[in-house]
């Protein structure tokens, strides 16, 4: 694993381990269930994998190409990854890290992107979220022709496209008029489906993965500050379970200082409390990704039972030899940085 030149992919055996079961509960708190995850029955991830697969991503002749992975998706044979930050772009790959296409047109013009913030692969198109001047999406082909631009929703982080209509967070972005946290738009119809709590307004913690599909009709929702998942379909949300932390999860109505992100996640990690949380699926499993004190964990979970599976601890030293969790994919983990991707599969 430490030979990152070479393009092959790498099979590394590890001794496997059993993830501890533990079963939902019943909520008196309008969600369906309670899934509590135990900190204390936690796995580490080194112990608990069964193979490692390493993807080297080989560069192309041109100077395209990541320098950050903040987004991956796999899709048939393809690797999809966006780079929202250093080499901004949607970037193709074969299976093997071959690199066969990128769209990183930056700028103002028609065919032009200003700021990424998202992106989705559909059957038959990508379509790049633009939101940092006049709300866009940017819709390409598989092969990244430009296919068309249209309107989007203002301020919002993240979109998926369902059926006819496409899904919006916004977070807790609540200044000016606009007080909406998750809206829904189909045929020119915009249609508010959750408000911005009030004891969370503004408080707008960075999330590169709020939206999991499960099917052709349906997402779930995980809001960065908030411990529960939503369950959207036909334009409406409703609260699926919720996560019980035990005590760890922050009371951010009684946190001064909201209205600054980096200083409000200083505290809330000096404080040993939860942050950071993601959410992966690959239709059946789902992983809740989070952090706390320095430590990532992985809480894996089955849908649409709600099984859970177990918790995974990934130690701070660790993490910059895997990078950042981007993706889940055929019930393995993935973890990536620019040059490589690595494949977990645990059990």
């Amino acid at each position: 694993m430490d030979n990152m030149n070479t393009c092959k992919v790498l099979t590394v055996v590890a001794a496997a381990s059993v993830l501890a079961a533990c079963g939902p509960r019943e909520s008196n708190e309008g969600a369906s269930c309670v899934l509590p995850v135990r900190m204390s029955e936690a796995v580490s991830l080194k112990e608990s994998v069964s193979s490692v697969h390493v993807i080297a991503l080989q560069d192309s002749l041109a100077t395209q190409f990541p320098g950050s992975v903040s987004k991956v998706v796999w899709s048939g044979d393809s690797i999809f990854v966006l780079d929202t930050w250093k080499a901004p772009g949607v970037y193709l790959y074969t299976s093997d890290g071959v690199p066969s296409a990128s769209y990183t047109r930056k700028g103002n013009g028609p065919e032009e992107f200003v700021g990424l913030s998202d992106f989705e692969v559909t059957a038959s198109e990508v379509v790049l979220l633009d939101t940092y001047s006049s709300a866009v999406r940017l819709h390409l082909d598989r092969r990244f022709s430009f296919l068309r631009k249209e309107a989007a929703e203002e301020q919002s982080a993240h979109a998926v496209s369902v059926g006819k209509g496409v899904w919006y967070d916004r977070g807790n972005v609540a200044y000016g008029e606009n007080k909406d946290k998750l809206v829904y738009r189909e045929g020119g119809q915009r249609q508010p489906v959750l408000p911005v709590p009030e004891e969370l307004a503004n408080v707008t913690f960075g999330s590169r993965h709020a939206f999991a599909r499960v099917s052709a009709d349906t997402v779930l929702y995980l809001p960065s500050v908030e411990p529960r998942l939503y369950k959207c379909y036909d334009g409406r949300a409703e609260v699926l379970c919720e996560f019980d932390f035990g005590g760890l999860w922050p009371e951010f109505s009684k946190m001064e200082g909201k209205d600054n992100p980096l200083s409000l996640m200083r505290s809330v990690a000096e404080g040993g409390k939860i942050y950071g949380t993601e959410l992966f699926s690959d239709g059946t499993l789902l992983a809740l990704s989070f952090f706390c004190r320095e430590n990532l964990y992985v809480y894996l979970f089955g849908y649409p039972q709600l099984k859970a599976g177990g918790l995974l601890e990934v130690k701070k030293e660790d993490l910059s030899s895997l990078g950042s969790l981007v993706a889940l994919t055929d019930g393995c983990l993935v973890f990536g940085e620019p040059g490589k991707l690595l494949k977990y599969r645990v059990k």
